[in-house]
């Protein structure tokens, strides 16, 4: 296969594509700020992000995609809080509840292109000293102001910061005055926000929101979350119909979304002391070796695809449903990442879930997502297997540099598990999963057109005659009129119709 590309910005007909092994060289320079900031999180006891704390920041991830659906922006368009950041960071490694979780609570006029994490975007953030994009935070607050009737009901009322600078950077106050006086302008960082005391957790246009009341103590929505208090979605009779998982809940319950963020800091921690240690750990040139290395890891749970043609060529089927022949079910075979390496790019392509959506029906002719494993014993015994298999279905043993068990990894580093999702993954056909049902940039009014999902397949799109009020916009409920946008130039998405199943 030739090179893996990833992109961030969703909108260009001619999106600007990234080179895998430069989105994970720069993927580490992001772990650096993310084991930064894990510290600065409201702390327990024993020295673990405070429940309240977790809690709180899940919430605002959850008001995040809500508030990118609302206004028909990309992340790229509208970077993330960092706290959401790190949040969305753990959500994205599961491409298969990721799209779940979009499809099942009505984030359906988006698709997963429109989805991507923006690596680049937020180093540039950082590196720059803005640390945020100005134009999505006035829009957030736009947002959490409220407008028209009911104002108080509009929005979740949250700020856009936890930290509104860098917590372990001093700033500096440039005058003429401090200058000439000599005096010291070092001043410290702004304080990191409390959380409120107050949680309102309600949406318009039918969101999940919990049965009885809207404002909830923090403590109180914290012990829902973490399964000690009794809280119910008012679509909760849906969700079970239906086999959804609520909004509210991104994890069954809050100790599940710790132990993937303690997962992640242990990976996060070996890959930036493998750089440190060894830099041609992270060059491009032992990434371009590893990223063969990653394709036939995926290929390690690939079946016979079935192609068909398309405008483009030959495409993988992504909508075909899974056989029913007799025989071991796929997901009862686990892979774990046999380098370091591998795992530093399975792990920066899940970040681009379209990208990986594509690639790995290409690959492995099915979705490969992971599953945690909890035991360092566990992941030996998964190697082992890994190995065993790679060297009968390649006829090559398995690369040995940065092998987790080696020696040369840092100790708490434990690999996930890549793993076949029972069923068919997508809620709809692959069309609709990245491109959306109707992805209007902006939620512009009077606007249509069409859409380049991939490869010459297209999705029309189609604004509506809406006011800018939140009533304008098609799909799933409109949006907030197009004025500008947050860190964009309103401008149009693909373009050219055409193509088509």
């Amino acid at each position: 296969m030739g090179h893996i590309t990833v992109f961030e910005d969703p909108w260009a007909q001619k999106k600007a594509k990234i080179r895998l092994e430069t989105a994970a060289m720069k993927h580490i320079e992001l772990m650096e700020i993310f084991l930064k900031l894990i510290p600065h999180f409201r702390q327990d006891d024993k020295g673990n992000i405070d429940n309240e704390a977790l809690a709180y920041s899940e919430w605002r991830y959850v008001a995040y995609i809500r508030f990118l659906d609302y206004f028909g922006y990309a992340p790229n368009d509208c970077p993330p809080p960092w706290d959401v950041a790190i949040i969305w960071y753990c959500h994205l490694l599961s491409p298969y509840h990721f799209h779940r979780h979009l499809w099942d609570n009505n984030h359906i006029s988006y698709g997963l292109n429109h989805h991507q994490f923006p690596i680049l975007r937020m180093l540039d953030l950082y590196n720059s000293g803005k640390w945020t994009d100005k134009k999505t935070q006035k829009k957030w607050e736009f947002w959490m102001n409220g407008w028209g009737k009911n104002r108080a009901n509009r929005s979740p009322q949250l700020p856009f910061h936890v930290w509104p600078s860098p917590p372990w950077e001093p700033k500096r106050r440039f005058s003429l005055l401090s200058v000439l006086s000599g005096r010291d302008s070092t001043v410290l960082p702004a304080p990191r926000e409390p959380e409120p005391e107050m949680l309102i957790i309600t949406y318009n246009r039918g969101m999940c929101l919990l049965v009885g009341r809207n404002r909830w103590s923090l403590q109180e929505y914290t012990q829902f979350r973490n399964g000690t208090r009794l809280g119910v979605c008012i679509d909760s009779l849906e969700h079970s119909r239906r086999g959804q998982r609520c909004e509210l809940a991104p994890w069954p319950l809050l100790d599940d979304l710790r132990a993937v963020l303690d997962h992640q800091v242990g990976f996060w921690k070996a890959a930036v002391e493998a750089w440190d240690a060894d830099p041609d750990f992270a060059m491009y040139e032992n990434l371009d070796r590893e990223r063969k290395h990653y394709e036939r890891f995926i290929g390690l749970l690939a079946k016979t695809p079935r192609k068909k043609t398309t405008p483009s060529g030959e495409k993988i089927d992504m909508d075909k449903l899974p056989s029913t022949r007799t025989g071991p079910a796929p997901s009862s075979r686990e892979f774990v990442p046999p380098t370091l390496g591998v795992d530093l790019l399975w792990h920066t392509h899940r970040l681009y879930p379209a990208s990986y959506w594509i690639w790995s029906f290409e690959t492995a002719g099915r979705l490969i997502d992971y599953e945690p494993i909890s035991t360092v014993e566990a992941s030996k015994r998964a190697l082992t297997e890994t190995q065993l298999e790679w060297k009968r279905k390649y006829g090559e043993p398995c690369p040995t540099r940065y092998v987790f068990d080696g020696g040369e990894v840092v100790e708490g580093y434990v690999p996930d598990a890549a793993v076949v999702p029972t069923g068919h993954p997508a809620r709809a056909k692959a069309l609709w999963v990245l491109g959306g049902m109707n992805p209007v940039r902006g939620r512009k009014r009077y606007y249509r057109g069409s859409y380049e999902v991939f490869d010459g397949f297209y999705v029309t799109f189609d604004g509506g005659g809406g006011g800018g009020d939140g009533s304008g916009g098609g799909g799933d409920g409109g949006g907030g009129g197009g004025d500008g946008g947050c860190g964009g130039d309103g401008g149009g998405g693909g373009g050219g119709g055409g193509g088509g199943e």
